[in-house]
């Protein structure tokens, strides 16, 4: 596991805000499952990446900020999420991202956009890593993660989650 602060410049990672965190005109679909089909959780995704393929607009934005930073030799998914302030902490959800967990060669990064009280959170140990805005969290896609609702800090959570050879 590695995590980087303040992964982005300034000057990047304000742009990024403007054009696509804050960015009313970014299509969001609502699903009423963050993990698991009937977990009750509310959320907001914009898919940026799937099925070998660009799928937003957004997408070439996020490319060059990341690709060479995280060394990527292949995108496999890059969304966007979004959830919001809850009264009690709740762990989402225990998951991998990718499918095939024996696959020890591809890499999950999270990059935390805003600042909350709702971590990431391991199953396999007592590690959680913090939400803390330019933030980024890497390590192998076959690690079970979740992320944890917030009760402090501002209405939304909003991660840019990554799945990348």
């Amino acid at each position: 596991m590695k995590i980087i602060d303040k992964f982005l410049t300034d000057e990047n990672f304000n742009t990024l805000k403007e054009d696509l965190l804050y960015n009313k005109n970014v299509p969001w679909l609502w699903s009423d499952t963050k993990v698991f089909k009937g977990d009750g959780t509310d959320t907001l995704v914009h898919m940026l990446y799937r099925d070998h393929q660009p799928c937003s607009e957004f997408f070439n934005k996020i490319h060059t900020y990341f690709s060479l930073l995280l060394d990527v030799s292949s995108w496999v998914r890059i969304k966007m999420n979004c959830t919001w302030l809850d009264k009690e902490p709740k762990v989402f959800g225990y998951h991998t991202d990718i499918e095939d967990i024996h696959n020890k060669t591809a890499k999950t990064a999270i990059y935390y956009c805003t600042t909350t009280n709702g971590p990431t959170v391991f199953e396999d140990s007592d590690e959680k890593v913090d939400c803390i805005e330019n933030r980024l969290l890497m390590f192998d896609s076959s690690k079970r993660h979740s992320g944890q609702s917030h009760t402090e800090g501002p209405a939304r959570r909003l991660v840019i989650n990554f799945n990348y050879f």
